[in-house]
């Protein structure tokens, strides 16, 4: 039976902890690209509802492969998130529900915005899903 050295599991802990981060801070990085983020300046810890709408079209580019954007969106921006089904959906829009506080709402408004901009293969440039093997 081999023994666990506690700081090897600190040590990975810390490395999944800085990958996790990696992949945050460019899928942020990709969004400021596309344009610039202006933080919110209501200071509110009430939790709220939000709703937006975003083109039908655009809806599988902010959910994207296997869901990869939308949650890492729900996991910049500390906000549940979700989207209409399509079912639920009448004309061309899409209707789009954030509940947070109203920075964090802010936040998220942002990302899904900007990632109505980017690339269909921004999951694979920031590592949120593996590149298909061809």
């Amino acid at each position: 039976m081999t023994k666990t050295n506690w700081k090897d599991k600190t040590t990975v802990m810390f490395l999944e902890s800085c990958r996790w981060l990696q992949k945050k801070a460019k899928l942020f990085e990709m969004a400021q690209s596309m344009m610039p983020y202006y933080p919110s300046t209501d200071e509110s810890t009430e939790k709220i509802e939000q709703t937006m709408s975003i083109p039908n079209k655009n809806a599988g580019q902010v959910l994207g492969r296997k869901a990869s954007i939308i949650n890492e969106i729900r996991n910049i921006s500390n906000c549940k998130i979700t989207v209409a089904k399509d079912s639920d959906v009448m004309g061309e829009d899409r209707v789009v529900t954030i509940s947070g506080i109203p920075r964090d709402i802010h936040l998220a408004e942002y990302m899904i915005n900007s990632v109505q901009q980017m690339p269909r293969d921004t999951p694979q440039i920031c590592g949120l899903i593996p590149t298909p093997k061809y």
